[in-house]
């Protein structure tokens, strides 16, 4: 096995962790919860840059998802919600690993939606939350449309198909505002090297299944009612970042809008940052340096915080 990669058993099996490099003695630690489509290896050079701060770096292959999937985009049912049980396993494991040293949470895109998720249950186990590229509720009307069509090409497909029409559906328009395209994935980044790369790693960009499609769909329509947003700890730093040209926040208006309804359930340590003209995946963005400074800094200050 890749030595960069260790196993941790789950409620329902094992998963993979992403661990490229060793810091002795950290001064805290940085839980990775990735995007959809992508995996946990995107992230050595942010676990390179922490490193250089001394800070240690875990990040989680979803079910599903990296170089150990069985099957790439494929969910059990209930998959969302296992795969924040997996997360919420990692970061027992850090504490067993790590004793007396403090956790933030880093959640990407579906990882964001994830990390709320978990921040509704399991809250107690951090000391503080990033969410990056991330958006508020969307509306009922689409979620329920998605699911429903969903259920429908189960019945005719399988869940484990991939399902090309939701997976427009979601993703279609997001090159739009940035015609004309040079890749389908213009969107998520202007350095031209960087979607180049997503563009041929065979563990990026593919399609995923109609189980997938349904399981998040599902989880997107409750993770963000009243009751649920109302178990995170007020106390909770919880800080969410954005390009201002991110399609998946609507161009930050979707981040904009998840920090007033997390500041309207009182929540009293939200913050908010939004880069200029990046794309989705600051992280991979030109000017990625000032990202990862960004994240260090705001890490350090999420954890005074708590």
């Amino acid at each position: 096995m890749n030595t960069d990669y260790f196993s941790i058993k789950g409620k329902n099996g094992a998963f993979f962790v992403y661990k490229p490099h060793n810091t002795d003695n950290p001064d805290f630690i940085l839980v990775v919860a990735t995007g959809l489509a992508e995996h946990a290896a995107r992230y050595n050079r942010l676990s390179a840059f922490l490193k250089n701060h001394n800070v240690q770096l875990y990040c989680i292959d979803h079910l599903g998802q990296g170089v150990y999937a069985n099957n790439l985009g494929v969910w059990p049912s209930d998959g969302f919600f296992e795969c924040v049980s997996n997360m919420n396993s990692l970061v027992d494991y850090v504490h067993d690993k790590n004793p007396d040293k403090k956790i933030v949470l880093f959640g990407h895109s579906m990882g964001s939606f994830m990390s709320l998720a978990y921040i509704e249950q399991f809250a107690s186990n951090i000391n503080g939350c990033i969410l990056s590229g991330t958006n508020d509720q969307q509306p009922f009307l689409i979620l329920n449309s998605g699911i429903l069509i969903a259920a429908i090409q189960e019945l005719f497909m399988g869940k484990n198909k991939p399902s090309r029409l939701l997976n427009s559906m979601s993703f279609g328009q997001f090159n739009a505002q940035f015609r004309p395209n040079r890749t389908e994935f213009d969107w998520l980044s202007r350095d031209d090297k960087e979607v180049d790369k997503y563009v041929q790693d065979p563990l990026c960009g593919y399609v995923p299944s109609v189980g997938l499609f349904k399981e998040l769909f599902k989880a997107l329509s409750v993770i963000y009612k009243e009751d649920r947003i109302s178990k995170i700890p007020k106390h909770l730093p919880i800080h969410l970042m954005s390009g201002s040209n991110d399609p998946v926040g609507a161009n930050s208006k979707g981040p904009l809008s998840l920090a007033a309804r997390l500041e309207k359930a009182d929540l009293n340590n939200v913050t908010l940052r939004i880069f200029d003209q990046m794309r989705h995946e600051c992280l991979n963005e030109q000017g990625n340096d000032a990202v990862m400074k960004h994240v260090y800094e705001t890490c350090r200050n999420l954890i005074t915080l708590s």
